[in-house]
């Protein structure tokens, strides 16, 4: 199990590498393709759709954690139990969603015939329909998705999902090329989505023996109560994060119309891959967490594994969020053009506060596994709404960068205000020990990043060729100050993978 999490880790980042390209090369060609306008449209209707995700009501995440506990106790009769169990509910959220998306589908004239033409609402109509479909399969196909999680084949549903990230731009571009647009992207999407909750219900069936029982007295149980009150918190954390990520294009939509939403959406897919660097280690450790629960281990080694997991991202994160603040304003204008010049300032909004969570993403994992989860969500629901609130009106007077505002000052209060004295103070985590390495690290970048950032901007950077050479002359730098905080441990994974290069071992 120990090497599915090192390899889970290697081939997510080698996802996010993928990732990152495949965005960079096909992103730009696909806006000059179907257009600024069309892409808008495309992105209001994914996030409408997100919506209808946050129906998982947290089972997904509960079911990953129950089945890991079952699984480490040895409970066959109870795992097949709650392998039905799931089913049944997620076959009752596909009905329940598709009766949503209806419902919404009919109301798509009243709610954006401000601000879209006539031609972009019939699309969007379109658009919904072929997503709701793929919406309302997948929920019951998850069980398996999580079944593999559990049983942590990390490796499998990482390969697995490079090769849907490499393959659908490859796949949707001739058919831009041909003068298709959000319709086909969206398709070709959504058969890759339902192929890849088949594979991964290939596995479970023929590699992992996945049983499913039916016991409809198991509604009845304690255990059923558990899980409903642990996978209630966990929806309102989904709520929230669709209300950060998705909200605002919905706003923008309704008040400032499709242009506003391109660029904020651009905004949003630099965010999104930011947030999927942390997550790629984080997502990983809730099975071994919820075991070493199972197992009666102490609160030290988890406070331990946070630290340890903490300083990993600290490195990581720290390099995205100084490159870009050098180096963002360039790379926009080279990649998609100056029409998207505000989207370098609502990147900084999004990325700058959420830096702080990203690199304490793993705790979000130690609270699920302590089923200790319930303040946060709670809090974070308030802290959506005062971001609607705020997000509103700025976005009228200032567009994309207004609504980013009221994200980022949500970030601020509760993701890292309030969340760090409850971890400390509730969940016992070594959160000072957290932030004396934080601020020692910060120390010397507070003084260079400035300092760079004026003699960065004294030279023309015109050309992909001038940007990588100053970029990677950063990199280099931002290395050897790294290397000076690594401690004990960190040291010894530094000389084991250089040792293991130097010699070509595998």
């Amino acid at each position: 199990m120990k090497n599915e999490i090192k390899n889970g880790v290697l081939i997510g980042y080698l996802n996010v590498i993928f990732t990152a390209i495949v965005t960079f090369i096909y992103t730009p060609i696909m806006i000059k393709l179907i257009g600024q306008s069309e892409y808008g449209l495309y992105s209001l209707v994914a996030s409408i759709i997100a919506y209808l995700s946050v129906l998982d009501m947290g089972f997904g995440n509960a079911m990953i954690r129950y089945i890991s506990k079952s699984q480490a106790e040895k409970n066959k009769n109870e795992e097949s139990k709650l392998n039905g169990m799931f089913l049944l509910m997620y076959l009752l959220i596909g009905i329940i969603a598709l009766i949503i998306g209806f419902i919404f589908l009919f109301n798509v004239d009243n709610l954006f015939s401000a601000k879209l033409t006539e031609l972009e609402l019939s699309k969007s109509k379109i658009l919904l329909i072929i997503s709701l479909v793929t919406v309302v399969l997948s929920f019951p196909l998850s069980i398996f998705d999580s079944y593999a999680m559990a049983s942590e084949k990390f490796t499998f549903l990482k390969l697995l999902n490079m090769l849907k990230t490499v393959l659908i731009p490859l796949t949707t571009l001739p058919f831009l090329l041909f003068g298709f647009k959000s319709i086909a992207m969206v398709l070709i999407m959504s058969i890759y989505n339902i192929t890849y909750h088949l594979c991964n219900m290939f596995l479970c069936f023929k590699k992992l023996n996945m049983k499913i029982a039916f016991d409809f007295n198991f509604r009845k149980s304690k255990l059923m109560k558990e899980i409903l009150f642990y996978s209630f918190f966990v929806f309102l954390n989904i709520v929230v994060d669709n209300i950060y990520n998705n909200t605002d294009q919905i706003i923008l939509g309704s008040v400032c119309g499709t242009a506003a939403v391109s660029v904020y959406a651009v905004a949003i897919t630099i965010s999104q891959a930011n947030q999927l660097c942390s997550v790629t280690i984080s997502s990983l450790f809730l099975p071994k967490i919820t075991k070493l629960f199972a197992k009666g281990n102490n609160d030290k080694k988890i406070s331990d594994l946070f630290i340890f997991v903490s300083r990993m991202q600290i490195y990581l994160m720290l390099l995205i969020l100084t490159s870009f603040i050098l180096f963002g304003q360039s790379f926009i204008n080279l990649w998609v053009g100056n029409d998207y010049k505000d989207a370098y300032f609502i990147i900084l909004l999004l990325i700058g506060p959420g830096f702080i969570p990203l690199t304490q993403n793993v705790a979000i994992s130690i609270l699920q596994a302590k089923n200790k989860h319930q303040f946060r969500s709670i809090l974070y629901i308030f802290i959506a709404i005062l971001n609607i609130m705020i997000s509103i009106p700025l976005a009228k007077l200032y567009g994309g960068i207004g609504a980013a505002i009221g994200t980022a000052f949500g970030n601020l209060l509760g993701q890292i205000i309030i969340m760090n004295i409850y971890y400390y103070k509730v969940i016992n985590l070594d959160i000072p020990r957290y932030w004396r390495f934080l601020i020692k690290i910060l120390i010397p970048f507070i003084i260079i990043v400035p300092a760079l950032y004026y003699l960065i901007h004294l030279i023309t950077i015109n050309s992909w060729i001038i940007l990588f050479i100053l970029a990677l002359i950063y990199i280099i730098i931002y290395f050897f100050i790294i290397r000076l905080y690594f401690n004990e441990e960190e040291n010894k994974y530094y000389y084991s993978i250089k040792t293991k290069l130097l010699r070509g071992d595998k």
